[in-house]
Parts: C-alpha cells; structure tokens; sequence
C-alpha cells in the first residue's frame, strides 16, 4: 500500500513539550498470592494506580518503579511479559517456531527480525508487531487533559508491568504524608471493580492477560 503523504499531514499533529506531561505507572502483581498493588486517594476518595510524573533526565521504567514506590512503599521489580509490541526487536531476535508476527491488518506473516522490508518499490512496510518476547515494554498508555496545569496541557501516562511481595511491610519514607495516598493490596477481580477509572481497569485487564500468556497464573 502506497502511502497518502496528503492524508498523513492532515492528520499530523504538533504539542510542544511545554504542553505534554508524562507520567509513568505500573501494574505491579504478586503472582504467588495473586494480588494487585493499588492506592486509595484519601483526597479524593478513589483507588487508583500508583503513578506519577517523569524527571528530568529519567527513563520512563525507571519512572514508573520510582513513582510506585513514593506512592506506596512497595519496592517493585519490572516485570518481563510477552508484551505485544511496535518497538523494533534486537538484531539477533528469533522467535519461536510458532510464533509469528502480526500485520495492521490482523494477518499474520512469517517472523522477522523487525529490521526487514518486504515491499514491493513504491509500497510501504506494514508495522508489524512481536507478541512472543519477553521484555519490559510499556503496556498501555493513558491520555487526557492535565487537570492539574496551568496551562493547556495534554497528560499521557505509560504503565509498566512489575513485581513485588505483597507481605513484605511498606518502606521507609513512602507514601510522602501530604499525598494521602494509602498502600492496597487486593485480588485480580476486586481490583477491576475499584478502579474509578476505566482505562486503568483495561490497563489491569491488559497485564493480567499479559502475565497469563508468560505463564503467571493470575485470575481474571
């Protein structure tokens, strides 16, 4: 399919940085006693996941452990899950025998290494996303207007998937008092119905199904 250059500036789109915020939070699980990590927002009175903005300088994982954390006490570990994904695999990525690559379209073509075009001259690549490695990619991302800016700004928040013992007592220094944020632990299934808001509830959706495909036996 050749590309419509008209159309893809149409539909393009600029935001300065000024008016983007990210924010990076995780799905973090405990396979063993099949528990979900949430906040309780005394401010607000909702249960929500942990989350928060990046620094200056900080990888987007590395945000979202550290948000975690302050917000709740939990040391997280990333967690790696068959996470369907557009990043580009490494070069020396090999897929298993049964396991291909989907196309936009939902057909599924031969595994590549991700680094490979097919087309035909005048004709571009389909996007092709990996489903059967194993990595910390994001799993989903949320976005809408900054309530808390100034000025116009669009938030997006990337939720990573971790790990953590749900017995272990909460670390020192974490939740920062003024948050009024309170650490909860709670099934797979009570944790979609507390969320308040739905797109967190897709994005545990999301990393349940995720953990269940890597061979973690989380209830839905």
């Amino acid at each position: 399919m050749a590309l419509d250059l008209e159309e893809i500036d149409r539909s393009m789109s600029f935001h300065p940085s000024e008016a983007t915020t990210i924010s990076c939070g995780t799905v973090t699980i405990d396979p063993a006693k099949q528990k979900v990590l949430l906040i309780w927002n005394r401010n607000l009175k909702i249960y929500q996941l942990p989350k928060g903005r990046k620094n200056i300088g900080e990888d987007m994982l590395s945000a979202a452990m550290r948000e975690t954390y302050e917000e709740t006490g939990v040391t997280a570990t990333p967690l790696r899950l068959k996470i369907a994904t557009r990043a580009t695999p490494p070069a020396d990525h090999s897929p298993p025998a049964n396991d291909a690559t989907r196309t936009d379209e939902g057909r599924e073509s031969q595994p590549t290494n991700g680094n490979e075009c097919r087309a035909s001259p005048g004709e571009s690549c389909s996007c092709e996303i990996t489903e059967g490695r194993l990595s910390t990619e994001f799993l989903g991302c949320c976005r809408y207007p900054d309530p808390q800016s100034s000025i116009p700004a669009m938030k997006v928040v990337f939720f990573f998937a971790a790990t953590a013992d749900s017995m272990v007592p909460r670390g020192p220094g974490a939740p920062e008092d003024w948050e009024k944020l309170d650490m909860v632990w709670t099934s797979p299934s009570e944790a979609a119905r507390m969320l308040r808001f739905k797109a967190e509830t897709e994005i545990v959706r999301k990393a349940l199904e995720d953990a269940r495909r890597s061979g973690y036996p989380m209830a839905g």
